[in-house]
């Protein structure tokens, strides 16, 4: 995953983007707003938003770098590479959580002044920061998957869900389902507040889709695909 120039430089990006982001969130207005929930839901965007771009270049770069060939000579199990690479996805979205409470507990401290102090986060929250994290990640490895080019697979990953809230929810009597597909909307409170039933349920129809069905689609190619 960071043996590549592009995935050397996407981790860095990924923690300095961060950082700034806490930076921000803590000192804004004064640190009237730095409390820990607000500093940890802002610093948990730009990893969720990065971060898929690793999953996109994670199965890409197979291709982009001609490496097929050799990974699966040496793995003729193309279910075990995938795996592998989805296990990858796992650890380093967890990285990047322990790199966001970091940033949010220091920058919260050093700069947050909101009444009552920084507060504090709950486990559901962090828990839910985590499914945040790799839930984006996951996402950009299926539409990497389904693709295989990485820079449709980028551009698709970062269109087709805003077109899709652009178009269909300005189409009268489908308003209502597409907020269940708009991941902005559906899996904004993960790093908000403890979700209620409704709101999983909405997230978990966006990862149905959004997810799914792309893996799906992914998984055909590359298994049945020929390799050169």
């Amino acid at each position: 995953m960071v043996d590549t120039r592009s995935g050397f430089w996407v981790p860095i990006a990924v923690a300095l983007f961060t950082l700034a982001g806490a930076i921000v969130a803590a000192a804004n207005h004064g640190g009237r707003d730095g409390t820990l929930s607000h500093v940890f839901h802002v610093a948990a965007q730009p990893a969720a938003f990065l971060l898929p771009v690793m999953g996109v270049l994670l199965i890409c770069g197979e291709w982009s770098q001609r490496t097929t060939l050799t990974t699966f000579t040496l793995v003729p199990s193309r279910k075990r590479v995938i795996a592998a690479k989805f296990g990858a996805s796992l650890i380093v979205s967890t990285v990047a959580l322990v790199a966001c409470l970091l940033f949010t507990l220091l920058c919260a401290s050093l700069l947050g002044h909101a009444t009552g102090g920084v507060g504090s986060l709950s486990l559901q929250v962090i828990a839910q920061g985590w499914v945040f994290l790799v839930a984006g990640m996951v996402m950009g490895l299926a539409f990497g998957a389904a693709i295989l080019v990485s820079a449709p697979a980028i551009v698709a990953y970062l269109l087709l869900p805003a077109v899709w809230d652009a178009v269909v929810g300005n189409i009268n009597g489908l308003a209502g389902l597409a907020r269940w597909l708009d991941s902005s909307v559906t899996l904004a409170p993960l790093t908000q507040q403890a979700m209620s039933g409704t709101q999983w349920a909405h997230a978990l129809v966006t990862f149905a889709v959004w997810i799914g069905i792309p893996t799906a689609i992914g998984w055909a190619r590359i298994s049945s695909g020929d390799i050169d």
